[in-house]
């Protein structure tokens, strides 16, 4: 195993819910995280992203995931979902901000859906903390907000 990847396990295994086979298992899936422009496109690669279903004036109102990527990575993807979401047995979250988030879709959506939406925000973490080569770190949303808009506007000046 080379340095690189062990690094990048580790990087990985600082998100909650990531173990060391789970992180071993998505890197393999992934590869390179170059091939990867953008987090969307990390997300079709594991098939999370939504089919679409036209033909000429037909569009279908049933939205499904398109399940076109790989089927190991977004099995691995779906075990740290419902780990991420998880409350342990002293009562705290595994990861709060996203146990938050899912509360906030169940609010409107079915459980399977709003586990999706995790899946597609746990991509985006692991886009930029791959990309960036710098561990999670659990911030509130309003809070990495401010800070985004902190740094855009010295960007800016």
């Amino acid at each position: 195993m080379s340095i690189a990847f062990r690094k990048n396990i580790l990087l990985l295994m600082s998100i909650p819910g990531i173990g060391y086979n789970t992180a071993i298992t998505i890197l393999a899936e992934i590869g390179d995280i170059d091939r990867f422009i953008t987090p969307k496109q990390l997300v079709a690669f594991f098939g999370v992203d939504p089919a679409v279903n036209e033909s000429g004036k037909f569009k279908d109102d049933k939205v499904k995931m398109s399940k076109r990527g790989t089927r190991f990575g977004r099995r691995a993807l779906y075990a740290v979902a419902l780990a991420s979401i998880r409350i342990k047995r002293n009562g705290e979250a595994t990861n709060q901000v996203l146990l938050n988030y899912y509360k906030e879709n169940l609010k409107g959506k079915k459980a399977k859906v709003a586990l999706v939406a995790i899946m597609h925000k746990l991509i985006k973490y692991l886009f930029a903390v791959l990309r960036n080569q710098q561990e999670y770190q659990v911030r509130d949303p309003k809070l990495h907000q401010k800070m985004f808009l902190e740094n855009k506007t010295v960007l800016v000046a």
